[in-house]
C-alpha cells in the first residue's frame, strides 16, 4: 500500500525554558495533533524564515504567538516577507483575554500575518478588530492518556485545578458538595516546575480521574471551553459542568452525557444519580463516546482543512467558520457571511459592559468600580486598565490615569518585548500625558512608533500637532484605513467633533485650561463644537437629586419595617431584609451569615488573635460587630482599637460601643490624614506595648490615599474591605506581591469586593471548614 504523503509544514514554536510537566505536555500535544495532518518541522529558536523556507520548502508555516507563560522564550524571525507564495497562519496559544493579545497583534502585523488560529473559542468576543480572519482550534484529548484503565469507582467527587476567584462556578460547586460528599482534592499549584513536581500530570492524572464517579470543572469566569470538560469525561468519568454556550456547542447536554448544575441543584443531581446507578452509568458511557468520537486530536483538523480550501480558493471568495466544532467552507465574499463565533458573555465582559454605560454616562465613581472589579478578578487584563485611565482623565486625575495607563504598555514593549505597542494604549498615553502638563513629552511620545496606525491614534497625534503649532491647515485628520493596526480594545466610535469635545473635557478637568483653550479655538475656527459640559454637569445633578429622593423613599420602608419587628416573625424580617436590605440590627439581622462578615467573626474567634486594628471611614458597623462577636467568642478577649477618619463616625462609634470594653476609639481630626493616621497607629502600639497587631481590617478610605502599610505589615491577618476602590486596591495588590503572606479568601464581586490575607502558609482550606461549622 501506498504511504500518503503528509503536507509539510513549518511550526514555528516558542522555546521552553523550565516549564512545569503539565504544560509542557500540552504543548507537545499540540504538535502531536498537527503531525496527524501534516509532516512537522518545529522550529524553537531565533532564525531567519527565507532560510527556513529555502531548506524545508514548506506548504505551510505556522506562528505561534501571544504566549504569557514566563518560562516560553518568544522567538525573533527575520525575512518573513520572503517566499510570498508559502501561506502563513498565526497560532494565538493564550487565554481569550490574556495581556499578551497586543504583543499577539503585533506579531502578525510585523510577519505579515492575516489568518489566525485560537485555542479559545471566546477569543474574538473579548479581541473584536481580529474575529474576522480568526479561526478556532479548539482544546482536545489525546487518547492514549485519557481513556479507561478500569480502574474501580473509589473516589466520590474528585476536585482538580484551581478553585480561586478565576472560576467562580468551581468556588461555589466545591463549597457546596464538599461539605455533604467525600472529596478528593487535587490543588493546582501554578505553572512553575519547581512547585508543580508535586501536582498530578499525565497517565497518573487520567487514572485518578478514571477513579471518580464525579467530577467538576468550568471554563473560567469568561465560560470558555477548557481540556478538562474533555478530559474527564474520556476518562470515564461524570462530567459536572456549568451549562455555556462554549460546552452546547461541543455537544453537551444535561443528564444525557454530562451534568449541568449550579449550588443551588448539584446536590440534588449529585444525589439522584447515585440513588440511580444504572442512569449515572449511561450519562458516563454517553460522555465517553462523544469526546472520543469528536473531540481527540484526530478531529481537530481545523488548519488542515484550512489548507486544503486555501490552495482551492478563487478571487473574490473567503474561507469562514460558522462554529468552534464546525467544518470549514468557502463562501463569496460578497455573500455577508463573516465566521461564527461563541458568544460566551461572561462576568467580565458583563462588568466591562456596565463599566461603559456609567462611563460614557459620566458616572465616573460607578464606572472605575465596574472596572476595579474586573481587575481584581484579572489583575493583568488591559481592558479595565485603559478605561480606568479614561475615567481619572474626566476625573482630573492625570497621575493616576497614568500609573493605569503605562501597566499594559510596560508589559507588551518590556515583558513580552513586541516591536510596538497597542494603538488604543499609546493614544491614551500619549492624552495622558497631554492632561499631565507633559506637552514636551506628548509631542515627542507622538513621534515615536511612526508606522503605527489607529483612528484614535491619528486623531491624538493630529490634536497634538496642533497643539506644537505646527502647520495644518486640515480640519480633520488624515486617516490612512489601509494601515490600521487592530486593538485589544473596542471603544464606541465617534464623530471627530464629539472626540475633540471629549479631549478638550479631559484637559479641562486636568486644569490645563492653556491647552484646552487653544485646542478648542482652532478647532472652533474651522467647525463649531458643542461643548457638552454644562449638559453633563446637569445630568450628574439630577441623577444625584433622584439617588437622593431614592433613599429617602427607602429610609420610610425601614422605619416602619422597623417598628413591627416585635410582632413579625425572625424569617418575614430576613425575607423584607432581602427586599430592602439588612435593617435589623446585627444579632438578629441575617448580615451574620453573610460570607465576608461570617469569615471576620470566624478569624477574631481563633485563639491567636489577640489584638485587633479596625481603620475606617465609611459606614461599618458590620464590621465591627462581627469583629465584636469574634471578640466575645474568644478566649483571649482580645481588645479592638478603632481609628475612625470622619469625626462623624467617631462620635457615633463613642455612643454606641460606649459601654463595651473590648474597644477603643481613636479620632482622626488632622487634614493631613494620612500622618494622622500613622501617627494613632504608632500611638496605640506604644500606649499599649504592642510590637505587630494580630489582625488589621481596611474599611474603605478614600482621603488618605497611600496609607502605609508597613506599619501594619506582620499582623497575622489583613483583611480589605472595597477593593474595588482605588486606594485598597493598592493594597490588596501589595499585598499579593509579599511572599510573607497568602491570600485566604477573596471576591471581588461582593460587597464591593473583599481580600482576607494571612501571615505565613495557605490556610485556605482551613479557613473555609471554620467558616461551614458557623452556618
Amino acid at each position: 500500500m501506498d504511504k500518503v504523503i503528509k503536507p509539510r509544514l513549518v511550526f514555528f514554536q516558542w522555546k521552553n525554558k523550565g516549564l512545569s510537566k503539565f504544560v509542557l505536555l500540552h504543548r507537545q500535544q499540540h504538535i502531536k495533533c498537527l503531525s496527524e495532518f501534516f509532516e512537522v518541522i518545529v522550529i524553537d529558536e531565533n532564525c531567519d524564515y527565507q532560510q527556513i523556507c529555502e531548506k524545508y520548502q514548506p506548504d505551510l508555516t505556522l506562528f505561534e504567538s501571544g504566549v504569557n507563560y514566563p518560562d516560553c522564550q518568544r522567538l525573533e524571525i527575520k525575512n518573513t516577507n520572503a517566499y510570498l507564495e508559502i501561506p502563513k497562519l498565526g497560532f494565538h496559544n493564550g487565554d481569550s483575554w490574556c495581556e499578551a493579545r497586543a504583543g499577539f497583534i503585533s506579531d502578525m502585523e510585523n510577519w505579515g500575518i492575516e489568518t489566525f488560529f485560537s485555542i479559545c473559542t471566546t477569543t474574538a468576543e473579548h479581541t473584536s478588530e481580529i474575529a474576522e480572519n480568526l479561526f478556532v482550534w479548539p482544546n482536545f484529548i489525546d487518547v492514549e492518556t485519557y481513556r479507561d484503565y478500569g480502574e474501580s469507582k473509589i473516589v466520590p467527587v474528585l476536585f482538580t485545578g484551581h478553585i480561586h476567584n478565576l472560576y467562580p462556578w468551581r468556588q461555589q460547586i466545591y463549597k457546596t458538595v464538599s461539605q455533604y460528599y467525600p472529596s478528593l482534592i487535587c490543588p493546582h499549584l501554578g505553572y512553575e516546575q519547581r512547585f508543580t513536581r508535586r501536582m498530578l500530570s499525565g497517565e497518573q492524572y487520567a487514572r485518578t480521574i478514571n477513579a471518580s464517579f464525579f467530577v467538576p470543572t468550568c471554563g473560567t469566569i469568561e465560560k470558555e471551553i477548557v481540556r478538562k470538560h474533555f478530559e474527564i469525561p474520556a476518562c470515564k468519568s461524570c462530567l459536572i459542568t456549568e451549562k455555556t454556550a462554549s460546552v452546547e456547542a461541543s455537544g453537551f447536554i444535561d443528564m444525557k452525557n454530562c451534568v449541568f448544575a449550579d449550588g443551588n441543584d448539584v446536590l440534588d443531581k449529585i444525589d439522584y444519580l447515585f440513588q440511580n446507578p444504572e442512569k449515572l452509568e449511561k450519562i458516563i458511557n454517553a460522555g465517553y463516546d462523544l469526546v472520543h468520537s469528536r473531540h481527540t486530536l484526530k478531529q481537530r483538523d481545523q488548519i488542515f482543512q484550512w489548507f486544503n480550501l486555501y490552495k482551492n480558493l478563487k478571487p473574490n471568495q473567503k474561507i469562514i467558520q460558522t462554529g468552534p466544532f464546525k467544518p470549514l467552507t468557502i463562501v463569496e465574499q460578497s455573500s455577508g457571511i463573516n465566521n461564527l463565533h461563541i458568544i460566551g458573555n461572561g462576568l467580565i465582559i458583563q462588568l466591562l459592559r456596565q463599566g461603559d454605560e456609567k462611563l460614557w454616562a459620566c458616572k465616573y465613581k460607578e464606572a472605575e468600580a465596574s472596572y476595579l472589579e474586573c481587575v481584581n478578578y484579572i489583575p493583568w487584563m488591559p481592558e479595565p486598565k485603559l478605561r480606568l485611565a479614561i475615567c481619572n482623565l474626566y476625573k482630573g486625575d492625570s497621575e493616576t490615569a497614568l500609573y493605569w495607563i503605562t501597566q499594559p504598555i510596560k508589559y507588551t514593549l518590556e515583558q513580552y518585548q513586541a516591536s510596538d505597542p497597542d494603538p488604543v494604549e499609546w493614544a491614551y498615553f500619549i492624552i495622558s500625558l497631554l492632561c499631565h502638563g507633559k506637552l514636551d513629552d506628548a509631542i515627542k511620545t507622538a513621534h515615536q512608533f511612526s508606522d503605527l496606525f489607529h483612528p484614535i491614534l491619528d486623531r491624538t497625534r493630529w490634536a497634538i500637532y496642533l497643539l506644537n503649532d505646527q502647520d495644518n491647515n486640515n480640519t480633520s485628520p488624515n486617516l490612512n484605513k489601509s494601515k490600521y493596526r487592530s486593538s485589544v480594545h473596542k471603544l464606541p466610535d465617534q464623530s471627530l467633533d464629539d472626540w475633540i469635545n471629549d479631549l478638550c473635557i479631559m484637559l479641562a478637568s486636568c486644569q490645563e485650561f492653556g491647552l484646552e483653550k487653544k485646542l478648542k479655538n482652532w478647532y472652533t475656527s474651522k467647525k463649531e463644537v458643542v461643548i457638552k459640559t454644562n449638559k453633563n454637569n446637569f445630568n450628574n445633578e439630577k441623577n444625584k437629586f433622584t439617588k437622593y429622593y431614592l433613599n429617602y423613599s427607602r429610609f420610610n420602608k425601614i422605619k416602619w419595617i422597623q417598628s413591627q419587628i416585635k410582632v413579625i416573625g425572625a424569617k418575614y424580617l430576613h425575607y423584607l431584609e432581602s427586599i430592602f436590605g439588612e435593617f435589623l440590627p446585627y444579632k438578629l439581622s441575617k448580615i451574620k451569615y453573610d460570607e465576608f462578615f461570617l469569615a471576620i467573626r470566624v478569624i477574631t474567634a481563633s485563639d491567636n488573635v489577640e489584638s485587633v486594628l479596625l481603620i475606617r471611614e465609611s459606614n461599618g458597623e458590620s464590621e465591627t460587630e462581627a469583629l465584636l462577636a469574634g471578640i466575645r467568642e474568644n478566649i483571649n478577649r482580645p481588645t479592638l482599637f478603632c481609628i475612625s477618619v470622619l469625626p462623624s463616625r467617631f462620635i457615633h462609634l463613642q455612643k454606641h460601643y460606649n459601654d463595651d470594653g473590648f474597644i477603643k476609639c481613636s479620632e482622626i481630626l488632622s487634614s493631613s490624614i494620612l500622618n494622622e493616621i500613622n501617627n494613632s497607629i504608632k500611638k496605640i502600639k506604644e500606649e499599649n506595648n504592642i510590637s505587630l497587631f494580630d489582625l488589621v481590617l481596611i474599611n474603605s478610605y478614600k482621603s488618605n490615599v497611600g496609607l502605609q502599610l508597613e506599619e501594619l505589615l506582620g499582623a497575622k491577618f489583613i483583611i480589605l474591605k472595597d477593593i474595588n476602590t482605588f486606594e485598597n486596591y493598592k493594597n490588596c495588590h501589595r499585598l499579593l506581591a509579599d511572599e510573607n503572606y497568602t491570600l485566604v479568601s477573596h471576591n471581588p464581586s461582593h460587597r464591593n469586593g473583599y481580600a482576607i490575607f494571612k501571615k505565613g502558609n495557605n490556610d485556605r482550606q482551613t479557613l473555609t471548614e471554620r467558616i461551614s461549622l458557623h452556618l
